[in-house]
């Protein structure tokens, strides 16, 4: 293509792009149809957007976060969306979030800072607005991880059996 041939752009319209330039077939803004986002995709950049904001130590209660470790022994799949609860009505969501948060962090200044950067992530990747955000604090880490607070060492295994003995 010459530049003569070329369009130009000005600051009245836009640089073409590859699809649109002489009106190509194909353009994928002239192609009718519907779109839809299903729950589980706003409910994993839900629970990716949560673990993007420091102080979040995991998300959802002790329980899921023990079902989403043997899932994902199991399964091999990293995408634990535990602790996430998403209503989409639409184009719009409800979204409930159960987070564990590190010891220190203020609640206050987490909880403001999920509810920011959730609904944009939501809205900027899945293309859904968030009405609602509910968040639950299910728990706090101490520092050193979970085993930290026992401070006691394991108790010992057990004796091997007598020989002879009947299990």
């Amino acid at each position: 293509m010459t530049s003569a041939q070329r369009p130009s752009s000005t600051p009245d319209s836009p640089t073409p792009t590859a699809t649109s330039v002489g009106g190509a077939a194909g353009d994928p803004t002239t192609v009718e149809g519907t779109t839809e986002v299903l729950p589980s995709v706003v409910q994993k950049v839900t629970a990716f957007a949560a673990r993007e904001i420091p102080g979040v130590a995991a998300l959802g209660g002790s329980a899921s976060r023990a079902v989403g470790a043997v899932r994902q022994t199991l399964t091999g799949n990293t995408e634990n969306t535990a602790g996430v609860r998403v209503e989409l009505e639409e184009q719009t969501a409800r979204i409930g979030v159960d987070v564990a948060i590190e010891y220190g962090v203020g609640a206050r200044e987490l909880v403001r800072a999920l509810r920011r950067h959730i609904p944009r992530a939501v809205e900027e990747i899945a293309g859904v607005t968030v009405v609602e955000l509910n968040v639950v604090i299910t728990d706090v880490q101490l520092p050193g991880g979970e085993d930290a607070d026992a401070g006691a060492t394991p108790p010992p295994p057990p004796p091997p059996p007598r020989p002879g003995a009947t299990l």
